[in-house]
Formats: C-alpha cells, structure tokens, sequence
C-alpha cells in the first residue's frame, strides 16, 4: 500500500477530481474488506484500474501520472499518442485534461488487458480511445518483451542486472515509431499532436533511429529517460532539434519535454515547407 503521507498528499491534492480522492481512501478499505483481482478507479469522466497483485507498482505509476503530473501540460484539443502506456493511467489523465483523442501501445498482456478495460468505459462514456498490443521501435517486426516481477519493469533491451526479476519472455509486434506518428498526425487533421514516450530504456533506439522528418506533425514530446538507457537526454534534444524541437520546462526531472517552434507548428497546419 502507499504511505499514509503519501496516500494524503494525493487526498489533498485539488488537481485531481473529487471522486478520484474519495475514491482512493475507499480502496485502501476495500481492499481490506474483500480482496479482488482488480480495483476500479475513477478519474473524473474515466476510469482505470488497478491490479492486486501489482497494487503499490500500479498506485505508483498511477500518481507519478495524475498526483506528481510528471507529464504536466496543456492537453485541450489535442490528440495524444501514448507510447508505452502501461495501464493507461496516462491515456485516462490526457482526457481528463482535454484531449479529443488518445492512442495507446502496450505490448505486454496483462498491462494491455486493463488498459483495454479502461478505454472500454471512456469509449463508453463517448471519448474516444485506441489501443494497440505493439511495442514501438525504429522498425517493424517482432522482438522479445522481457516480462519482470514488476510490471512497470519489462522492457525489450532491458541491463543484465534486471535478469534476476524477468519471469518469462513474450513473443510482441513491434510497430515503427514513424509509422505511429503518422498514423497520428492523420487522425489529428490538424489538431495539435502529443506525443509521450517511456519504453523502458528502448526510447534511445526508437527515436534516434527514425528521422527528424518523421516528428515534423508532432506538437510536443514528453519522454522518460532512463538511466540504463544507451543515451541521454541532450542526445534525444540534439537529434529532435533537427525537427524543429527546443527542450522546455519539465515537472519531472525524469522526463525529458520537447516542444516545437511556434512557426514550426503554423508551417504545419497551413501546409507550408
């Protein structure tokens, strides 16, 4: 379970919705009351959910995204692409802050099974929400997930040092990084495009391995560094500079924020080189 002072902090915190608050003190009685295999949690107008047995990763994860608002921004509008999306707790935070749309990979299977539980009920509730079963990379194809105790953990180039938590290995489609971007950009029709990114340690690859040019519909990119990864983040700003990209303000010293230039984003909507 959270700490007392953390649970509190997340009570008290007004950036989340009241039945978000009141929400969390009641999972913390129902789990001791009656254990369950998953436990709902609202976020305003969604819902996510969270795991027995991942119950303290998954509260972590949960409030890194909408209590420490590590990806903190202004969302109204925009269609958002969520690269890595764990259990959707990023996805679910986008659309309460104003996104029109939110796409999701996940590769691994039970991440993906209620991160697909949660865009079920925002769809149900009329928002819109997609989700994919793929890993992101520079290329197509397919790769092993190296699945860990942890679910925050698998990872596909995950150090030596995570071997003694893996507990088994998944045969997952990797989808391009460009082709995901585009498919974003299409379905934005000019709406802004947000991009996060946390591919544990795989986002070195991913995005230095596809052109500059592939960003050049991306609004703002939010990336979680990794310290295992096999480069840093003024590496990522020096590579994505060639689309027009500055690193602005973070929340978080873990993630790297990416913005880019006001006439960068009008050459965009109106068509210009």
């Amino acid at each position: 379970m959270p700490s007392t002072s953390r649970l509190v902090h997340a009570v008290r915190h007004r950036g989340l919705p009241r039945n978000t608050r009141a929400a969390l003190v009641g999972l913390e009685l129902s789990r001791r009351i009656r254990r369950r295999a998953t436990y709902a949690l609202p976020l305003g107008a969604t819902t996510v959910f969270l795991s027995r047995d991942d119950y303290e990763i998954d509260w972590a994860s949960f409030a890194f995204v909408a209590v420490d608002e590590a990806y903190a921004g202004d969302y109204r509008g925009a269609v958002v692409v969520d690269l890595g999306a764990h259990k959707g707790y990023y996805g679910a935070y986008a659309l309460e802050h104003g996104a029109v749309a939110v796409v999701s990979y996940e590769p691994e299977s039970a991440n993906a099974a209620l991160l697909g539980r949660a865009a079920d009920a925002a769809r149900a509730r009329g928002r819109r929400w997609d989700t994919r079963p793929t890993a992101i990379g520079a290329e197509d194809g397919e790769a092993e997930l190296h699945v860990m105790g942890a679910s925050w953990g698998h990872a596909l180039q995950p150090p030596d040092e995570f071997a003694r938590y893996e507990v088994r290995v998944e045969r997952v489609r990797v989808e391009a990084l460009a082709g995901a971007l585009s498919d974003a950009v299409a379905l934005a029709e000019g709406a802004r495009v947000i991009v996060k990114v946390n591919i544990e340690g795989a986002e070195c690859p991913a995005i230095l391995g596809t052109p500059p040019s592939a960003f050049a519909g991306v609004d703002e990119l939010y990336v979680e560094t990794h310290p295992w990864a096999d480069c840093g983040a003024d590496e990522l700003e020096g590579h994505l500079a060639g689309a027009s990209f500055t690193r602005v303000a973070s929340a978080h010293p873990a993630v790297l924020r990416l913005r880019r230039a006001a006439d960068a984003r009008a050459d965009r909507r109106t068509g210009s080189s």
